[in-house]
């Protein structure tokens, strides 16, 4: 048995040691491209402004990449193109006339004069433009609301400028589709841009219009659940062969063992741009995610290689070192084709973002609710606590998963207590179900049904969900809700008080759920509070989600938008509202930093203050707790461990939902 143990731990340290002989070569391939780069970019840094106090270097702050912000004697010079000089730089050598070769000082000429680039909109334009004469391709990682859509389309006209007229295809999530199709026509209208998105029907016309005129066609717009999506799909944006791919909101291909991955992966441009607002996270497998999309033929046959170093836990002091010392070499290389500003860099005026944690204390009926959710669970983990779920060895992948849905069920009903007790029955209790189903037989609609079946229907009902039946039905309408019971939860009772103040004060408010049904009370809520909202989820249709925001910024009479954190967190521009209210929280942080900069971003002229709701004495403290500990995590080393962990809830995996609903149940 030890001998059988020897040869395994001997034969996976061996692994262990492949991998990283693996990445050492490719590392030494690549840092020779790169210190190309590096050269050119030190040539742009001496033209830096001594008054400017952003890190240039790309070791002055823990954002991989780099931080290029002003730049000096950026004068005019004939078209636009070169720099005044600076003394001591030998502007004669060829390294200098290599690394100004086309170097902008003015935003290009065919972008739309009513804009005005900002200084360090045009040096982004500059690193793109310099990373695809050189055939590199990169990652513009600025922080969220500065802009990167508009120094996309800026680079794309320059190139068109130039003579490099396309295709280049951009994919982004299908809600900001429409935001960048307007923003082409608005910054760059010379362009002919094409959106490639519809019904299957519509894509097979569309396939034909575009490949007829493809010749005029400089851009084409799609998303990724098309690039990603059927075969017909990726075969005809295959055949388009784009001069370059640009990936908005890029961190998405994080995962090279998603099928999205491997599918824009084969999409096969030679230039690729990831765009991202986040930062690049100090974790082996996504960092060389990202590498290998980004320089997938230097990486070519060595994937399996790479992907030996996962094989092995981390759990020895040596083994974390290695690993700790990968990463700050593998992020030192990456630093020439990432370039990454935060608004406190560039940004000198833009307004403050406060936030506010805010402890709701829980109704009483609230608060019984949640006790009960509690005990009940309390009971059912020492049932499951023998087993622990992360030591599967001696478990079939069915009953581990059986384990983990009982785990996550547990902390969702916990999550849900604590936001408002309507996502549960019990007011509706089964008797008078019984009666409703009864009652509910009288109408056209279910003349014909089942009275067994309809009662078990309503069995697993929400009371807001019978509720809205009772409404939508002439024969259950005596049974609706009378005493506005859509009010009684702790955080309704915050925003009772807040929201009317901040409609008085002249504020316009962003109100972030998890859930889609509790948007649904939500707007309940508005209407007896009197506040005029509009509301944006997964389901309002891709078509219609840009009139929305448009409507939101341009009509003063609304008060409140409603989103859903994943739908309308990220791509879109709010920035006519200057509150958010996060009604309760992402399991991921940044899921929650990206939706509130939908108002903190460029053209904010106010302050703008994030509430986060938290339910006191409840599971939404533990969440907040994980939450800020992630966010300093992510500025340490997250070595190579976890590959073998299931993820669940937005990046919960097992172990980690276990400890959170341990810390809950041990804490009530």
């Amino acid at each position: 048995m030890e001998r059988g143990l020897s040869v395994q731990y001997i034969k996976a340290y061996m692994e262990l040691m492949e991998g990283y002989s693996a990445v050492d070569q490719i590392i030494q391939n690549i840092e020779h491209t790169g210190t190309q780069l590096q050269n050119i970019l030190d040539i742009w840094q001496q033209f830096r402004s001594a008054t400017t106090t952003a890190p240039l270097d790309g070791n002055d702050d823990d954002d991989t990449g780099m931080h290029l912000v002003e730049m000096d004697n950026m004068k005019a010079d004939g078209d636009g193109d070169g720099c005044g000089a600076i003394k001591g730089l030998d502007t004669s050598s060829h390294a200098y006339k290599d690394a100004m070769d086309g170097f902008l000082t003015l935003q290009p000429a065919i972008v739309n004069p009513a804009f005005n680039l900002k200084t360090y909109q045009t040096i982004g334009v500059n690193w793109m433009l310099l990373l695809y004469r050189k055939g590199i391709s990169g990652i513009l990682a600025d922080e969220m609301g500065l802009g990167k859509t508009a120094q996309v389309i800026s680079f794309l006209g320059r190139l068109y400028e130039l003579g490099e007229t396309g295709p280049h295809l951009v994919i982004v999530p299908a809600s900001t589709m429409d935001n960048w199709l307007r923003e082409f026509k608005r910054f760059c209208p010379t362009l002919n841009v094409r959106c490639y998105y519809g019904t299957q029907s519509e894509r097979v016309d569309l396939q034909d219009e575009i490949s007829d005129d493809l010749k005029n066609i400089n851009v084409v717009v799609t998303t990724y659940s098309m690039a990603s999506g059927s075969v017909d799909d990726r075969s005809f944006l295959r055949r388009l062969r784009c001069k370059s791919m640009i990936l908005d909101e890029g961190h998405m291909i994080k995962n090279y063992t998603s099928s999205r991955y491997g599918h824009l992966m084969r999409l096969g441009a030679p230039f690729r741009l990831l765009l991202t607002g986040t930062p690049l996270q100090n974790n082996l497998q996504e960092l060389v995610s990202l590498l290998i999309f980004i320089m997938p033929k230097v990486f070519s046959g060595n994937e399996e290689d790479i992907r030996k170093i996962f094989k092995l836990k981390a759990q020895r002091s040596n083994a974390q070192m290695l690993s700790r010392q990968r990463i700050e070499r593998a992020k030192k290389m990456m630093t020439p084709f990432v370039l990454r500003r935060r608004k406190a860099h560039v940004l000198a005026h833009l307004p403050q973002k406060v936030h506010q944690v805010q402890y709701c204390k829980m109704t009483p009926n609230q608060h019984a609710l949640y006790s009960k959710l509690v005990m009940d669970s309390q009971q059912r983990f020492r049932e499951e606590a023998p087993l622990d779920i992360s030591n599967n060895n001696n478990d079939d992948d069915s009953n581990t998963k059986k384990k983990v849905e009982k785990i996550s069920n547990i902390v969702m009903h916990l999550r849900k207590a604590a936001d408002h007790p309507l996502l549960f029955r019990r007011i509706y209790d089964d008797d008078t179900i019984k009666q409703m189903a009864k009652e509910i037989m009288k109408e056209e609609r279910y003349l014909d049904a089942d009275e067994q079946y309809i009662y078990e229907d309503m069995e697993v009902m929400s009371d807001f969900e019978l509720n809205i039946l009772c409404r939508d039905f002439q024969t259950l309408r005596h049974r609706m809700l009378k005493n506005e019971e859509w009010m009684d939860a702790g955080k309704i009772q915050y925003l009772q008080e807040l929201l009317p103040r901040m409609k008085e004060n002249g504020s316009k408010v962003l109100l972030f759920s998890q859930f889609t049904s509790m948007l649904d009370i939500m707007e309940l809520v508005m209407g007896t509070l009197g506040l005029s909202f509009i509301r944006l989820d997964g389901s309002t249709k891709v078509g219609e989600r840009q009139s929305f925001i448009d409507e939101f910024n341009q009509n003063e009479a609304l008060d409140v938008f409603l989103l859903s954190t994943k739908a309308g967190g990220f791509g879109i521009n709010l920035a006519s509202a200057n509150v958010v209210v996060m009604y309760d929280m992402d399991f991921n942080p940044q899921n929650d930093k990206q939706a509130e900069d939908r108002a903190h971003r460029v053209g904010q002229t106010k302050d703008v203050t994030v509430y986060k709701l938290l339910s006191n004495h409840t599971i939404d403290q533990q969440i907040l707790s994980m939450a800020e500990m992630r966010l300093r995590l992510d500025n340490s080393v997250s070595g190579i461990d976890g590959d073998h962990q299931q993820q669940d809830n937005d990046g919960m995996d097992q172990t980690k939902m276990k400890s959170l609903l341990k810390s809950v149940l041990l804490s009530s």
